[in-house]
């Protein structure tokens, strides 16, 4: 059940993306990143998270 949930603590989505915190933290701050902020929680949107991380690292070769 836990595997169909839509949004994602820090802590939870650094779990299921084997990234840190402090570096899903650090993303939480980027333009385009999906994540939102209830209180001093930070939510992050799991598919769409994913998505982008994606398109990030197939755009990293192409950077200049």
């Amino acid at each position: 059940m836990e595997d169909e949930k839509i949004l994602l603590t820090v802590k939870e989505f650094a779990k299921v993306s084997g990234l840190g915190e402090n570096c899903i933290r650090n993303l939480a701050h980027v333009e385009g990143f999906p994540a939102l902020k209830n209180g001093r929680k930070v939510l992050i949107h799991r598919r769409a998270a994913d998505k982008w991380l994606e398109n990030q690292a197939c755009h990293a070769g192409t950077a200049v």
